[in-house]
């Protein structure tokens, strides 16, 4: 069964809070912000293969969200924008939204260890007060880890909460489907981006992002029963409309739609066993 106040999926581009970095990490003063990002960065690349800062250490810059109802059909988009007013009025929008739909079902990739745990944070921060999230009522428990009907993640639900890594992430999860995964922009880029005013590519890459999010999500619904295929392929019809309708003025879109025209022309491992086979005969 669907959930009758449907849901939110969003995703959240983040960059580094050099100011608080420089603050936790030298705090003597003797580096300047920039130097301590280049530093902590240089860290994380020698210890883990990877220049990505910590949650803990960030604050959004885009989030965007895509409405759906009962029917797993979208309603609306938003998209929540730095320029519009900075990190505060990102998580006061994000926390408002959740509230004024009635407290729906949150949909995200990767979402348990990243995105939610971020936007906590910001309520901490900022003092946001959000007790329907943190304290729940009777038996509503929403921070728990298994109660999907607060927090659907989908990496965790494909990874059998914890118990498999998904490798590849969205981008996987996404060209599975033959749908365009990341294009040409990926999250450890977001920081430099965001340093050189590249603004609306941020905001374009995220939109992107939560509309792979999407179709993961429409397939699961497939996988348990909840959606027919029949229904799915209605839903992604409908979606590819509203892109297109979309992307005369939006290169982002433009550029998404015409990556998803080439992932379902690409080969794929049922064409090449299937060659292989009328070869063999």
């Amino acid at each position: 069964m669907s959930n009758s106040k449907g849901y939110l999926v969003f995703d959240i581009e983040s960059v580094s809070d050099i100011d608080l970095i420089a603050r936790v990490r030298h705090p003597d003063g003797d580096v300047s912000p920039e130097e301590a990002l280049r530093l902590f960065r240089d860290e994380q690349m020698e210890k883990k293969g990877s220049d990505f800062i910590p949650f803990t250490f960030q604050v959004p810059i885009s989030l965007v969200i895509a409405a759906v109802g009962a029917d797993y059909a979208v309603s609306e988009f938003k998209c929540l924008k730095w320029e519009d007013g900075g990190p505060k009025k990102i998580a006061e929008d994000f926390w408002n939204t959740w509230r004024n739909y009635g407290q729906p079902t949150f949909v995200t990739f990767n979402g348990r260890g990243f995105d939610i745990p971020m936007m906590e944070m910001m309520a901490y921060r900022y003092g946001i007060s959000v007790p329907e999230w943190f304290v729940g009522g009777g038996s509503y428990a929403p921070r728990n880890r298994y109660n999907t009907g607060s927090h659907f993640d989908l990496y965790e639900f494909l990874g059998n909460f914890g118990s498999a890594a998904i490798n590849g992430g969205l981008n996987l999860a996404a060209k599975v489907l033959k749908k365009p995964g990341k294009i040409d922009t990926h999250g450890d880029m977001v920081q430099d981006m965001f340093m050189r005013g590249e603004y609306a590519d941020i905001h374009g890459y995220c939109f992107c992002d939560v509309i792979d999010t999407y179709f993961v999500f429409l397939r699961t619904k497939v996988l348990t029963g909840e959606m027919t295929p029949e229904r799915e392929t209605e839903l992604i019809q409908m979606m590819r409309q509203r892109l297109t309708n979309w992307s005369a003025d939006r290169a982002p879109i433009k550029k998404y739609l015409e990556a998803w025209t080439a992932a379902e022309s690409a080969e794929t491992v049922e064409h090449r066993m299937a060659q292989k086979a009328a070869q063999a005969e």
